[in-house]
């Protein structure tokens, strides 16, 4: 006797109440076998399954897809399209907006799509399917929106003193377009693994509630436990965007104290004057070996300064490093430590409003943090 694809129809049974689930699937699977296999075959038949159980789940979740495509829409066109200086147009945005705006947002739909999906159906797999139907469906329209954006895309991001940064900074002598080609190809696949591995810790998640609360209750019961978890999950999300971002600088110190060197943050530019933080931790002294400024548009060497002796102390704040348009110590004091400027020779260097600049920090070790600014 036919049958429907297996997967198929577990996707149907995670898309559907308890008190429907009896009978859609079993008329579904009634035309499936006396319709549409004896006209026109088994393949064509499962295509038709699969259409319906596809249809199904749009009707359901949408508004979850369209959420998540019109997110990455957003997070790509500005990402792309940034102020001549190179500074996003989203910096200065309320601490939540940034969040949801950012690839935080986008795991934050999959977490909503499976808090959702569980409560829908009032069983765990709903939400799994949910979530991963998500990712699926997001992930597709990322490849055909880099595919389609590229062209354009890159001819704005290598006027931009942003990308320009970033490829200079990159080990690899490609052309800008080369270079782009493959980030945005390693993006891709990120993207893909960061999303199907959201999709299994959250459905995991929602499999272990299921499997330990839902069947020691009715279907009120269910129901009552799954709006609760909807809630709380709707609940994480917002802590999540109002103090998530918060809490990536301190993870992101402690990576690069581990792997990636000094930990190297600037602040907007305020008055002609922008200031460098490489503080450690919150106040634990850096191990900063040499610090180098140069123009993004020509290369050409502004600052390069190293200290004596090479010690951990902190100074100003633990490395606030202040820079002003106009001229600058070329040569300073900091705690028990000297750094002396080898370019310039005369004591001070000139910055000039305006004007893109990349900022380096290597540590003891060699490694090295940049960041590009503008006065």
């Amino acid at each position: 006797m036919p049958h429907p694809p297996e997967l198929a129809e577990w996707i149907l049974g995670g898309l559907l109440t308890l008190d429907m689930r009896e009978t859609v699937s079993g008329d579904l699977l009634e035309e499936y076998r006396e319709s549409r296999v004896p006209a026109v075959g088994e393949f064509r038949a499962d295509l038709w399954y699969w259409r319906q159980v596809g249809g199904m789940w749009l009707r359901a979740y949408w508004w979850l897809v369209v959420s998540a495509i019109l997110l990455h829409v957003v997070q790509d066109v500005f990402n792309t399209f940034r102020a001549p200086s190179g500074a996003s147009y989203l910096d200065g945005l309320p601490t939540i907006v940034y969040a949801v705006l950012s690839p935080l947002g986008l795991v934050g739909l999959v977490g909503l799509a499976t808090a959702y999906g569980s409560w829908r159906a009032g069983r765990w797999h709903g939400g799994f399917a949910a979530a991963l139907g998500v990712s699926a469906i997001v992930w597709l329209f990322m490849a055909a929106w880099r595919n389609a954006t590229f062209q354009p895309f890159t001819q704005v991001q290598q006027a931009n003193p942003y990308w320009i940064q970033a490829w200079q900074s990159s080990p690899s002598k490609e052309t800008f377009q080369h270079w782009m080609y493959w980030d945005d190809f390693g993006a891709l696949i990120i993207a893909g693994i960061v999303l199907l591995v959201a999709s299994f810790v959250f459905g995991g998640i929602a499999a272990l509630v299921g499997e330990a609360v839902f069947p020691a209750t009715g279907l009120r019961g269910r129901r009552i436990i799954s709006g609760v978890l909807l809630g709380l999950a709707t609940a994480l999300l917002v802590l999540i965007g109002l103090f998530g971002p918060r809490a990536v600088p301190p993870a992101e110190v402690a990576l690069w104290a581990a792997t990636g060197g000094p930990p190297l943050s600037f602040d907007a530019p305020h008055d002609g004057q922008v200031i460098a933080h490489m503080d450690l931790m919150r106040g634990l002294p850096p191990d900063i070996a040499r610090i180098h400024i140069s123009e993004v548009a020509t290369g050409a060497t502004v600052w390069d300064v190293k200290p004596s002796p090479a010690l951990r102390v902190c100074w100003n704040g633990c490395w606030n490093l202040p820079l002003s348009a106009g001229p600058n110590p070329a040569s300073f004091a900091a705690g028990r430590q000297t750094f002396k400027a080898t370019v310039p020779k005369t004591p001070t260097f000139w910055l000039t409003q305006g004007t893109a600049y990349l900022f380096e920090v290597w540590d003891s070790k060699g490694r090295v943090q940049r960041h590009s600014f503008t006065l």
